[in-house]
């Protein structure tokens, strides 16, 4: 507990930090960051935290019966999972990062220069979702070995490493030096945390997973290039002035990449996007069943 009591407490040394910094910035700069991190800690909540929460229980079960095989399964399977979700999220994101901005926090109050600076903060935000998503089940995996004095450590490097590069870049970039010092931090945080593990562990099935994050990635491109066109062709067919303009733009443009990624992981047969039609077999096909058989 007192590591991870610690732990806790860098973690609002470092808002602390934060905020003087950011006070010293343009008016404004602590709002437009706050609300850039409130926007980018969605997915990770949906995604990183849900999933690295999920899979403790089979990770804390593996080591403790000395079963490495079935963490390393377990490891890769979600590691790869957080990544399928993520990866394809984080080139949206950075895409729409306008439309997002105007959409949630208002077309109408929001000025263009603060939806600039805040679709800015959050475009660098967007770049660390990765490593952000990644690093609740990176943390997790030291807690299952009984250790939480790690990750506490790797967390205070990471914490410095943000404080020193959010103090170089602030001058040139003003609040988006904060978001990117940030972006830095944790992907610094993320390698090592999976490079300690590597050594305690051994083999994590590495050829896997970087195989299979190439293909993620490959197909993200794919979709974020149709994301990108379908916001170049729809921002001509709708009023971009308007709330339901930007909306629609966004929407359509979203729909499209969606569907384009799902497609080309059915066409390469992503290990996981077979996981998902798994599941939707199992649950949905009785629901349809029974639908069917009432008609």
């Amino acid at each position: 507990m007192l590591p991870r009591t610690f732990a806790l407490a860098a973690g609002q040394i470092n808002q602390l930090a934060i905020t003087i910094i950011a006070s010293g910035l343009a008016i404004g700069s602590l709002s437009v960051f706050n609300l850039a991190n409130n926007l980018q800690s969605f997915p990770i909540s949906v995604f990183g935290i849900s999933l690295a929460i999920a899979v403790f229980p089979v990770f804390s079960e593996a080591l403790a019966n000395n079963q490495a095989d079935k963490f390393v399964s377990a490891f890769s399977l979600h590691f790869r999972r957080v990544l399928f979700f993520i990866i394809p999220v984080s080139i949206f994101i950075l895409l729409e990062r306008a439309q997002l901005v105007r959409i949630i926090l208002g077309a109408e109050a929001f000025n263009w220069t603060a939806t600039y600076n805040t679709a800015q903060t959050l475009g660098w935000f967007a770049i660390s979702l990765f490593a952000q998503s990644l690093i609740p089940m990176l943390t997790r995996s030291f807690y299952a070995l009984e250790d939480t004095k790690t990750p506490f450590w790797v967390s205070l490097s990471a914490i410095s490493v943000n404080i020193i590069f959010s103090l170089l870049l602030t001058p040139t970039m003003g609040v988006a030096g904060l978001a990117l010092a940030f972006s830095l931090a944790s992907i610094l945080n993320m390698i090592i945390l999976i490079g300690v593990l590597r050594t305690r562990i051994g083999y994590l099935d590495d050829k896997k997973i970087i195989w299979s994050t190439f293909k993620i990635s490959l197909n993200s491109l794919s979709a974020g290039l149709v994301v990108y066109l379908g916001l170049k062709i729809m921002a001509d067919l709708v009023n971009m002035r308007s709330f339901w303009g930007i909306f629609i733009q966004g929407a359509v443009a979203a729909g499209l990449g969606v569907i384009c990624y799902i497609g080309l992981s059915l066409l390469f047969n992503s290990e996981e996007i077979i996981v998902i039609k798994n599941w939707a077999a199992r649950y949905l096909k009785p629901i349809f069943s029974q639908n069917l058989s009432k008609k």
